[in-house]
Protein backbone atom coordinates (compact mmCIF):
# COMPACT_ATOMS: atom_id res chain seq x y z
CA UNK A 1 0.00 0.00 0.00
CA UNK A 2 1.14 3.11 -1.15
CA UNK A 3 1.89 6.21 2.03
CA UNK A 4 -0.45 8.80 2.49
CA UNK A 5 -0.89 11.34 0.70
CA UNK A 6 1.48 14.70 1.76
CA UNK A 7 -1.52 17.31 0.69
CA UNK A 8 -4.83 17.29 -1.11
CA UNK A 9 -3.22 18.09 -4.08
CA UNK A 10 -1.46 14.58 -4.10
CA UNK A 11 -5.13 13.20 -2.73
CA UNK A 12 -6.74 14.51 -6.03
CA UNK A 13 -4.13 13.08 -8.24
CA UNK A 14 -4.25 9.90 -6.84
CA UNK A 15 -8.17 9.66 -6.90
CA UNK A 16 -8.09 10.78 -10.36
CA UNK A 17 -5.84 7.69 -11.49
CA UNK A 18 -8.30 5.25 -9.48
CA UNK A 19 -10.82 7.24 -11.42
CA UNK A 20 -9.01 5.51 -14.64
CA UNK A 21 -8.80 2.66 -13.08
CA UNK A 22 -11.99 2.13 -12.15
CA UNK A 23 -12.99 2.95 -15.74
CA UNK A 24 -11.55 0.02 -16.83
CA UNK A 25 -13.06 -2.52 -13.62
CA UNK A 26 -16.46 -1.16 -15.06
CA UNK A 27 -15.67 -1.85 -18.78
CA UNK A 28 -14.34 -5.49 -17.57
CA UNK A 29 -17.44 -6.06 -15.23
CA UNK A 30 -19.77 -4.60 -18.03
CA UNK A 31 -18.90 -7.75 -20.25
CA UNK A 32 -18.96 -10.35 -17.53
CA UNK A 33 -22.37 -12.12 -16.42
CA UNK A 34 -21.54 -10.92 -13.27
CA UNK A 35 -24.31 -9.68 -10.97
CA UNK A 36 -24.65 -5.75 -10.37
CA UNK A 37 -25.53 -4.91 -7.20
CA UNK A 38 -24.50 -2.65 -4.17
CA UNK A 39 -21.29 -5.10 -3.42
CA UNK A 40 -20.44 -3.98 -6.89
CA UNK A 41 -20.78 -0.16 -6.52
CA UNK A 42 -18.65 -0.65 -3.42
CA UNK A 43 -16.22 -1.98 -5.07
CA UNK A 44 -16.02 0.34 -8.42
CA UNK A 45 -15.42 3.23 -4.93
CA UNK A 46 -12.66 0.62 -3.99
CA UNK A 47 -11.12 1.49 -7.14
CA UNK A 48 -11.40 4.58 -7.04
CA UNK A 49 -9.85 5.49 -3.55
CA UNK A 50 -7.83 2.41 -2.81
CA UNK A 51 -4.36 3.93 -3.36
CA UNK A 52 -5.63 7.42 -2.83
CA UNK A 53 -7.61 6.86 0.55
CA UNK A 54 -7.49 3.38 1.33
CA UNK A 55 -9.16 3.40 4.73
CA UNK A 56 -12.46 4.88 3.14
CA UNK A 57 -12.49 3.01 0.08
CA UNK A 58 -15.38 0.98 -0.80
CA UNK A 59 -16.78 1.89 2.75
CA UNK A 60 -19.57 3.56 3.46
CA UNK A 61 -19.09 6.72 5.51
CA UNK A 62 -19.51 7.06 9.49
CA UNK A 63 -20.10 10.54 9.58
CA UNK A 64 -22.61 13.54 8.14
CA UNK A 65 -21.82 15.20 5.47
CA UNK A 66 -23.06 18.33 3.58
CA UNK A 67 -23.14 19.03 -0.13
CA UNK A 68 -21.53 22.45 -0.88
CA UNK A 69 -23.73 24.58 -2.50
CA UNK A 70 -26.66 22.20 -2.18
CA UNK A 71 -29.52 22.67 0.47
CA UNK A 72 -30.38 18.83 0.38
CA UNK A 73 -29.65 17.37 3.95
CA UNK A 74 -28.23 14.29 3.31
CA UNK A 75 -29.17 11.14 5.33
CA UNK A 76 -27.58 10.43 9.24
CA UNK A 77 -24.65 8.07 8.47
CA UNK A 78 -26.66 5.84 10.40
CA UNK A 79 -28.97 5.09 8.25
CA UNK A 80 -26.73 4.39 5.20
CA UNK A 81 -26.49 0.33 5.26
CA UNK A 82 -30.33 0.15 5.51
CA UNK A 83 -30.82 2.94 2.99
CA UNK A 84 -28.12 0.97 0.48
CA UNK A 85 -29.69 -1.94 1.23
CA UNK A 86 -32.79 -1.23 -0.06
CA UNK A 87 -31.56 0.20 -2.86
CA UNK A 88 -29.69 -3.06 -3.84
CA UNK A 89 -33.47 -4.99 -3.94
CA UNK A 90 -34.43 -2.28 -6.26
CA UNK A 91 -31.54 -2.31 -8.09
CA UNK A 92 -32.09 -6.22 -8.61
CA UNK A 93 -35.58 -5.79 -9.55
CA UNK A 94 -34.90 -2.99 -11.86
CA UNK A 95 -32.52 -5.14 -13.32
CA UNK A 96 -34.56 -8.59 -13.75
CA UNK A 97 -37.16 -6.01 -15.80
CA UNK A 98 -34.10 -5.05 -18.09
CA UNK A 99 -32.58 -8.62 -18.60
CA UNK A 100 -36.43 -10.07 -19.34
CA UNK A 101 -37.34 -7.72 -22.06
CA UNK A 102 -33.81 -6.20 -23.64
CA UNK A 103 -31.00 -8.01 -22.51
CA UNK A 104 -28.59 -8.35 -25.98
CA UNK A 105 -30.94 -6.38 -28.18
CA UNK A 106 -29.24 -3.15 -28.18
CA UNK A 107 -25.53 -4.53 -28.34
CA UNK A 108 -24.02 -3.58 -31.85
CA UNK A 109 -27.70 -2.21 -33.21
CA UNK A 110 -27.70 -0.65 -36.83
CA UNK A 111 -31.45 -0.12 -37.24
CA UNK A 112 -33.72 1.69 -35.01
CA UNK A 113 -37.20 0.35 -34.44
CA UNK A 114 -39.92 0.57 -31.65
CA UNK A 115 -38.20 -2.31 -30.01
CA UNK A 116 -34.96 -0.74 -29.59
CA UNK A 117 -35.79 2.54 -28.31
CA UNK A 118 -37.37 1.34 -25.47
CA UNK A 119 -34.83 -0.86 -24.30
CA UNK A 120 -32.47 1.90 -24.63
CA UNK A 121 -34.95 3.78 -22.34
CA UNK A 122 -35.34 1.35 -19.96
CA UNK A 123 -31.53 1.44 -19.58
CA UNK A 124 -30.91 5.11 -19.48
CA UNK A 125 -33.40 5.46 -17.14
CA UNK A 126 -32.44 2.88 -15.10
CA UNK A 127 -28.29 4.72 -15.07
CA UNK A 128 -30.24 7.65 -13.93
CA UNK A 129 -31.65 5.89 -11.55
CA UNK A 130 -28.62 4.38 -9.86
CA UNK A 131 -26.60 7.68 -10.62
CA UNK A 132 -29.36 10.08 -8.47
CA UNK A 133 -29.51 7.08 -5.80
CA UNK A 134 -25.84 7.31 -5.17
CA UNK A 135 -25.42 10.75 -4.97
CA UNK A 136 -28.90 11.18 -3.02
CA UNK A 137 -27.90 8.70 -0.06
CA UNK A 138 -24.01 9.76 -0.27
CA UNK A 139 -22.68 6.52 1.06
CA UNK A 140 -19.14 7.51 0.91
CA UNK A 141 -16.93 9.94 3.14
CA UNK A 142 -15.48 10.74 -0.79
CA UNK A 143 -15.82 10.33 -4.25
CA UNK A 144 -19.89 9.68 -4.25
CA UNK A 145 -20.05 11.82 -7.52
CA UNK A 146 -17.89 10.28 -9.27
CA UNK A 147 -18.52 6.48 -8.15
CA UNK A 148 -22.40 7.35 -9.36
CA UNK A 149 -21.71 7.99 -12.91
CA UNK A 150 -19.33 5.23 -13.36
CA UNK A 151 -22.04 3.30 -12.05
CA UNK A 152 -24.46 4.29 -14.62
CA UNK A 153 -21.65 3.79 -17.42
CA UNK A 154 -21.47 0.00 -15.73
CA UNK A 155 -25.08 0.02 -16.48
CA UNK A 156 -24.85 1.76 -19.95
CA UNK A 157 -22.21 -0.76 -21.07
CA UNK A 158 -23.63 -4.06 -19.68
CA UNK A 159 -26.45 -3.78 -21.96
CA UNK A 160 -24.46 -2.83 -25.32
CA UNK A 161 -24.26 1.01 -25.08
CA UNK A 162 -21.01 2.83 -24.75
CA UNK A 163 -19.83 4.22 -20.96
CA UNK A 164 -19.97 8.33 -21.20
CA UNK A 165 -18.47 11.42 -19.73
CA UNK A 166 -21.13 14.00 -17.83
CA UNK A 167 -19.96 17.50 -17.91
CA UNK A 168 -19.80 18.95 -14.87
CA UNK A 169 -17.36 21.25 -15.52
CA UNK A 170 -18.06 25.24 -15.52
CA UNK A 171 -21.61 26.26 -16.73
CA UNK A 172 -22.68 22.20 -17.13
CA UNK A 173 -21.98 22.22 -13.26
CA UNK A 174 -25.44 24.06 -12.78
CA UNK A 175 -27.33 21.87 -15.17
CA UNK A 176 -25.81 19.07 -13.73
CA UNK A 177 -27.19 19.61 -10.01
CA UNK A 178 -30.04 21.13 -10.93
CA UNK A 179 -30.59 17.59 -12.77
CA UNK A 180 -30.02 16.00 -9.69
CA UNK A 181 -32.46 18.68 -7.55
CA UNK A 182 -35.32 17.62 -9.67
CA UNK A 183 -35.22 14.74 -8.89
CA UNK A 184 -35.00 15.05 -5.00
CA UNK A 185 -38.04 17.91 -5.74
CA UNK A 186 -40.47 16.21 -7.93
CA UNK A 187 -39.06 12.67 -8.49
CA UNK A 188 -38.34 14.01 -12.44
CA UNK A 189 -35.84 12.25 -13.91
CA UNK A 190 -35.91 13.54 -17.47
CA UNK A 191 -33.41 16.37 -17.01
CA UNK A 192 -30.80 13.74 -16.03
CA UNK A 193 -31.90 11.16 -18.91
CA UNK A 194 -31.30 14.00 -20.92
CA UNK A 195 -27.81 14.84 -19.83
CA UNK A 196 -27.43 10.62 -20.09
CA UNK A 197 -28.38 11.25 -23.78
CA UNK A 198 -26.53 14.02 -24.58
CA UNK A 199 -23.83 11.85 -23.35
CA UNK A 200 -24.61 9.05 -25.59
CA UNK A 201 -25.02 11.55 -28.38
CA UNK A 202 -20.94 12.64 -28.09
CA UNK A 203 -19.95 9.15 -27.97
CA UNK A 204 -21.98 8.15 -31.01
CA UNK A 205 -20.84 10.77 -33.33
CA UNK A 206 -24.10 12.54 -33.45
CA UNK A 207 -26.14 9.92 -33.99
CA UNK A 208 -28.90 10.96 -31.19
CA UNK A 209 -30.82 8.05 -30.01
CA UNK A 210 -33.03 10.47 -27.91
CA UNK A 211 -34.12 12.29 -30.84
CA UNK A 212 -36.16 9.73 -32.09
CA UNK A 213 -39.58 9.90 -30.45
CA UNK A 214 -39.69 8.01 -27.23
CA UNK A 215 -43.07 5.60 -26.11
CA UNK A 216 -43.98 8.54 -23.83
CA UNK A 217 -44.02 10.96 -26.44
CA UNK A 218 -45.86 9.35 -29.21
CA UNK A 219 -49.30 10.50 -29.57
Amino acid sequence: MKSRPKDNVELEERAATGVIRASRFVRNYARTQKKIDIATIKLIHKEIWKEAWAEIAGEYRTENLKISGSKLLLPHYSKVAKLMDGADRELEKRIDVIDDNCRGKIIGFSTINDELIECIDKVVSLAAWIHHTITYIHPFREGNGRTARLAANLILERYGLIGISVKIEKENKNTYRNALAQIDRMKDYEPLKNLIYEGLADRYNGVVVKYYPLPSDRK
